[in-house]
């Protein structure tokens, strides 16, 4: 059974293989998609491969035990977005309530404004079943629309913000010094000390032009990681990757609404209908 129109309540349970996989995991990374966790995904296997000195594999199973397990979710988005009614009943990707109180959480997020233009372009270029959804009827949406967005947005960060073992990142400072917040994730994640060729390396590796590359030509042997259309720029995973590009595909009247539900949006996150503010980071 399909549930399309109506944004799902949160189960807090998850009774399918992935609740053993973030039980075992040594970290978890947290976003809503299109946040930017394939950059850090990517940047965090190349690093892993070069200190295990094998080829590239985003496959946690096939390195070596000294290196960290993260696991990667949407957590309750995906459950409250859910297609059908049993993957929601199931709490697919759901944190079991256990986990999301032990387990040390990254937590990515990305300009909501951006983040609902990028989602657009999956939704309509790589899902089935979206192609007549407009960018205007998806802002207002009352599942995947901006004001889903920052409701999750705000129950993550309520829910973990003040916890020692948890690091927020944002996609902006991404963008704008990768080397410093990915050092910061790597301590976060256990490294006392970098291995600074392996760095160097993981930050080539995951540079926007070599991923849009390895996209193109099949380099990542995943479907996930592999363009829609590939005459087609906007069905590409690996698409723009711009900060504030929004203002380019957004109507005036789109931007003011998605401006008024950015104002209710937790302040910690540092995103203001102005733009966004740059907050230090790197201790969070």
């Amino acid at each position: 059974m399909l549930v399309e129109k109506v944004r799902l309540p949160v189960v807090r349970w998850n009774l399918t293989a992935n609740a053993r996989l973030y039980q075992q995991a040594d970290a978890l990374v947290v976003s809503i998609p299109k946040s930017g966790r394939t950059w850090l995904r990517v940047f965090l296997y190349a690093y892993f491969c070069r200190l295990d000195d094998r080829p590239f594999t985003m496959r946690s199973d096939a390195l070596t035990t000294g290196t960290p397990r993260v696991e990667f979710t949407h957590d309750v988005w995906l459950n409250m977005t859910a297609r059908k009614i049993k993957h929601w009943l199931l709490g697919r990707s759901v944190i079991p309530p256990s986990v999301r109180r032990s387990k040390p959480i990254i937590l990515m997020a990305r300009d909501p404004r951006d983040l609902i233009v990028s989602y657009f372009f999956q939704l309509t270029t790589r899902r089935h079943g979206y192609r007549r959804l407009t960018l205007t009827k998806l802002v207002r949406h009352p599942k995947f629309g901006i004001r889903t967005v920052v409701d999750v947005m705000n129950q993550w960060m309520g829910e973990w913000a003040d916890r020692r073992d948890f690091r927020f990142l944002r996609y902006e400072d991404l963008k704008k010094d990768p080397e410093r917040h990915f050092r910061g994730v790597l301590s976060f994640l256990g490294f006392a000390e970098v291995v600074e060729s392996a760095l160097r390396h993981a930050l080539d590796f995951s540079s926007f032009e070599n991923m849009k590359a390895m996209e193109a030509t099949g380099g990542f042997k995943s479907r996930k990681l592999t363009p829609a259309d590939g005459s087609d720029p906007e069905s590409y995973k690996v698409r723009k990757g711009k900060v504030g590009g929004y203002i380019n595909y957004l109507a005036p009247e789109d931007i003011a609404y998605v401006n008024r539900a950015l104002a209710e949006l937790d302040p910690r996150y540092g995103y203001t209908v102005r733009g966004q503010e740059e907050p230090d980071r790197s201790g969070a």
